[in-house]
C-alpha cells in the first residue's frame, strides 16, 4: 500500500497539475478573447481596404478606357498626317520634277540647235562649198 507521505504527494502532483491545467485555460479564455477583439477592430479595415481596392479597379478600368481612346485618336491623327505628307511629298515631286524636265528638255534641244548651227556654220565657213 501507499503510504501516506506517498498520498501526499499525490494529492500535492494532482493540485499543481489541476493549477497548471486551469492556468492554461485562462490563458486561452484570454487569448481567444483578445483575437476576438483584434478581428473585430481588423474588420472595418478590410472592409475599406475592399471598398478601396474596387474604387481602384473601377479608376484602373476607366483610365484604361481613356487611354485606349487616346491612343486611337492618336492612330488616326498620325495616320491623317502620314497621308497628308505623301500628297504634300507628291505634290512637290511633281512641282518640281515637271519644270526640271521640261528644262532639261530645253537644254537639249538648245543644245542640239547651238550644235546643229555651229557644224552648218563651220561648213560654209571654210570656203570649200560656196562661191
Amino acid at each position: 500500500m501507499i503510504s501516506n507521505w506517498g498520498l501526499f504527494a499525490l494529492a500535492i502532483i494532482v493540485f499543481i497539475n489541476m493549477i497548471f491545467i486551469a492556468s492554461l485555460a485562462v490563458l486561452l479564455f484570454i487569448i481567444n478573447k483578445k483575437l476576438d477583439e483584434g478581428l473585430n477592430k481588423a474588420a472595418p479595415l478590410l472592409e475599406r481596404a475592399t471598398e478601396t481596392l474596387g474604387k481602384v479597379e473601377q479608376t484602373t478600368a476607366l483610365l484604361q478606357e481613356r487611354v485606349e481612346q487616346v491612343l486611337d485618336k492618336t492612330t488616326e491623327l498620325v495616320d491623317h498626317v502620314s497621308e497628308r505628307v505623301d500628297t504634300t511629298t507628291a505634290i512637290a515631286e511633281e512641282a518640281i520634277t515637271e519644270p526640271l524636265i521640261g528644262a532639261a528638255s530645253l537644254m537639249a534641244a538648245v543644245n542640239r540647235g547651238l550644235r546643229t548651227y555651229s557644224e552648218r556654220t563651220s561648213t560654209k565657213g571654210d570656203g570649200t562649198n560656196g562661191g
